[in-house]
């Protein structure tokens, strides 16, 4: 999509930032859309005001604090009605690691019409781009006179190995025939991004993208690398999409070879951590249950 043509007449659409109370590293990011020629947004045909009412799309980052609220919505209201809001990081999103606080009132949609979310802890300079992008697409269709449409998958792929494709604040990946129902992940979560949910037959893990803050720990101390970071920066969405930016699974019940109750069976991932070379009697446990495993267990001898 050409947005500003070089040399063409076309008034450089206005961006402009507001900081709800950042650690500053959404900040950081932004400051590359301007300063490094790779990612700038004059690409776009954006370029950075101080102006609150030269504002085409504003740009928010931090969670909304309670102290910097009432100066918040006041910026957002000097700005045109007509301008696309952007919530930059998992932050204005929802929380991500401070949604808690006594010192945050976020989410931002709570206070103000969000239009775009772009998620990350920070997103890199590339999701941003791609946010405004979103946001651009959104402003120009609204000027038409209509609401912009994507299909489901109309997205960019992340780079091929070997370029831009690596696992660093990307989204995650979660492979359920690897789970063991640990639940180690949801442990370490500072954002309270994984919930699991015991149903009939199975146990559901559920990870929300508009929290992960990207910190890895999940992948880090799972102990079969059931979750795992992908290279897939590409996590903007529209704002009404915001409860779809999940990633899931589910884990199946196995009867437990011994006495039949609902296991979660121990994957071979496991197996292969717990013990260098699995053996026919250390494969059997696998589909036992702990008080079978302790009667297979007894009259064995100590090494």
């Amino acid at each position: 999509m050409a947005i500003h043509e070089p040399g063409s007449a076309a008034e450089p659409v206005g961006l402009f930032r507001i900081n709800t109370g950042s650690c500053n590293g959404c900040d950081v990011e932004l400051a590359v859309t301007s300063a490094v020629a790779e990612f700038d947004v004059e690409q776009l045909g954006c370029r950075y005001t101080e102006s609150a009412h030269e504002a085409d799309i504003v740009l928010v980052t931090g969670p909304l604090t309670v102290r910097a609220r009432e100066e918040v919505l006041r910026l957002h209201a000097a700005t045109p009605r007509d301008k696309v809001t952007v919530a930059v990081g998992v932050c204005p999103v929802s929380g991500g690691v401070f949604r808690d606080s006594y010192a945050v009132d976020g989410p931002l949609e709570r206070h103000l019409p969000v239009d775009v979310n772009v998620p990350g802890c920070p997103p890199r300079p590339q999701a941003l781009l791609e946010g405004i992008r979103e946001a651009l697409e959104i402003r120009r269709a609204r000027r038409e006179g209509s609401e912009p449409t994507r299909l489901p998958g109309d997205r960019k792929q992340p780079g091929k190995p070997g370029t831009d494709n690596f696992p660093a604040r990307g989204r995650l990946s979660f492979d359920a025939a690897a789970c063991v129902d640990c639940r180690m992940c949801r442990h370490v979560c500072a954002a309270g991004a994984i919930r699991f949910e015991e149903r009939d037959e199975s146990v559901r893990l559920t990870l929300w993208h508009n929290s992960c803050v990207f910190c890895g720990l999940c992948s880090h101390y799972c102990p079969t690398g059931a979750l795992s970071v992908t290279g897939d920066w590409r996590l903007d969405h529209r704002a009404t999409d915001a409860f779809r930016q999940i990633e899931r699974g589910e884990v199946p019940y196995a009867p437990c070879a011994g006495c039949g109750e609902p296991i979660i069976p121990a994957a071979p991932q496991l197996l292969h951590a717990a013990f260098r070379r699995p053996n026919p009697e250390i494969e059997k446990l696998k589909n036992l249950c702990p008080t079978c495993r302790q009667r297979m267990s007894i009259g064995v001898p100590r090494r």
